[in-house]
């Protein structure tokens, strides 16, 4: 009886997995590939496409959520505009075009975030290149961890592979191993390895047969890795095939919207450019990370900054400390090294970080994994403890590789690290609508601030202008040398020409943006100094 049982369960879960299209088809792929596809407009009609165009627009999450005006998981998100977009998919050709005008929709400080910039993203079989707006084309590398976008063969592949109906074609083609499909609730999930070697996973509803999301992970430095997941919605009817007309591109980082994309149409097997790489770029070599020189500029007695990025690093009897850890996990790797040679012997035992922004947590993870205490504002402990403890188990870091517990203090409006040798005064900047929770140094025994963004996030804008002059006045400071993170060290009155140059292009950009009647982010200047 038991064996006759067993028999007819098995039976049954057959049964109704074929119902549902989970029981494998013909050959090795499963069925809910062929009922998608029929979904969709038939195998044959998508083995034939020859390419798509999707015409719309987009909006970013800025730095992946991470550069928001404080760390709490509900402040509201800054969003870089994605116009005049366009996505061919070359599917005869086995290639990606991804072109669009990127824009910041919050005040920034450097004209490029202003500027609608032109960016020609292009892929041609494993191939990633570029075309500048001067027409010149330059390859891309394997992997760029860039602090607004990922990007690389890799990425542009997922990218290109987000388009449902070439998800599907991709999953249908006989180079790509497809797994068994798994259940989760209405969805049928395959997990396919395309022959390039890339990982994709296409969920599929059960009832209405059309792809619901796709999924895919890539390195970044602030967490590790980020798996992402793009949502299809609003399927229309282009050219005998079933399109989305909304993308929603989340990360499983605090559920970010990361991209979100609106079509306006699509045009289906028209003439498209040749999206070939030139012979030239073709030839040339895959762009490899280039080594990272570390050069120290002592500022005071005991106190030094570290290029390319900008940390500092202060010298105290029986330990180091660092302020600031940017630029990449490499960089940030290579900046501790270096911090160790200055004073061989002294352990680096703390890290304080400017502010929880992206690009300036950036090596973040390295200095968790190195055992350094971090030094920050209260507000700032969550979304450090989420940095801390995301997982990367697809690629990797110094982190994952060396699982460590945040060590981290907490410290108020003022805390003084003071001993025989040095004594640095940490402060929260008071009042910064670019940085609520953000934290400077000053050396009082040589009159040396050390800050990043408050008075030199770039040179071109200036949209908080009287934070510098408010937070020096309100602690009493006298400060005599400024030593940033992103501008190198200045005097205090150069200081004050660079706000001045700031506020006086921030006011022209306002006028000019009023006289075409657009009201710009950040306008009018706020400010009682300048």
């Amino acid at each position: 009886m038991k064996a006759r049982f067993l028999v007819t369960a098995v039976g049954l879960v057959i049964a109704g997995w074929a119902s549902t299209g989970l029981a494998q088809g013909s050959g090795s792929k499963p069925a809910i590939l062929n009922e998608t596809a029929t979904a969709l407009g038939g195998a044959e009609r998508i083995r034939a496409v020859k390419n798509i165009t999707l015409v719309g627009y987009a909006h970013y999450a800025y730095q992946f959520g991470g550069g928001n005006i404080d760390a709490s998981p509900d402040a509201p998100q800054k969003y870089q505009a994605a116009n005049d977009l366009k996505r061919v998919y070359d599917l005869e050709n086995n290639r990606f075009q991804q072109t669009e005008r990127r824009n910041f929709l919050f005040p920034f400080a450097a004209v490029f975030g202003h500027a609608y910039m032109p960016v020609n993203l292009i892929l041609d079989g494993d191939l990633a290149y570029n075309i500048a707006p001067d027409g010149k084309m330059a390859r891309v590398p394997r992997w760029d961890d860039g602090v607004l976008q990922l990007d690389g063969p890799h990425m542009r592949r997922a990218w290109m592979n987000n388009n449902p109906v070439v998800a599907v074609r991709t999953a249908l083609d006989p180079a790509t191993k497809v797994s068994a499909p798994r259940r989760e609730g209405k969805l049928a999930i395959v997990d396919m390895t395309l022959k390039e070697g890339d990982k994709l996973s296409l969920a599929i509803d059960t009832t209405s047969k059309l792809p619901a999301w796709l999924r895919w992970s890539n390195p970044q430095s602030d967490l590790g890795q980020v798996t992402l997941t793009t949502h299809y919605s609003g399927y229309a009817a282009y050219g005998g095939l079933l399109l989305p007309l909304g993308y929603k591109t989340n990360l499983d980082w605090r559920n970010i919207d990361y991209m979100k994309m609106w079509v306006d149409t699509y045009e289906v097997d028209q003439q498209i450019a040749d999206l070939a790489a030139p012979a030239e770029v073709r030839a040339a070599p895959e762009p490899d990370l280039p080594p990272i020189e570390v050069k120290p500029t002592q500022v005071a007695p005991h106190v030094w900054r570290l290029t390319p990025y900008g940390s500092h690093v202060f010298e105290f009897a029986d330990h180091l400390a660092i302020f600031e850890l940017g630029g990449s996990q490499r960089v940030a790797q290579a900046t501790i090294d270096a911090a160790r040679q200055l004073v061989p012997g002294k352990p680096l035992t703390q890290y304080i970080p400017s502010h929880h922004h992206f690009d300036h947590t950036a090596g973040f993870r390295v200095g968790v994994a190195e055992g350094l205490t971090v030094i920050s504002r209260p507000a700032n402990e969550q979304i450090f403890r989420e940095m801390a403890e995301h997982r990367a188990p697809d690629y990797p870091d110094a982190l994952e590789k060396n699982r460590k517990p945040l060590k981290f203090q907490a410290m108020g409006e003022h805390l003084r690290l003071s001993d025989s040798m040095l004594t640095v005064d940490l402060y929260w900047a008071r009042n910064n609508t670019h940085m609520a929770d953000a934290v400077f140094a000053y050396i009082p025994s040589a009159k040396v601030m050390v800050e990043g963004d408050i008075a030199t996030a770039a040179r071109d804008y200036q949209f908080w202008p009287d934070n510098y002059m408010d937070n020096i006045e309100y602690y009493k400071l006298d400060v005599a040398t400024l030593s940033s993170v992103h501008m190198g060290i200045m005097k205090q009155d150069e200081v004050i020409e660079l706000i001045k140059f700031g506020v006086k292009g921030a006011r022209e950009r306002c006028a000019s943006e009023l006289a075409k009647g657009n009201y710009f982010p950040g306008c009018p200047i706020q400010t009682k100094r300048y």
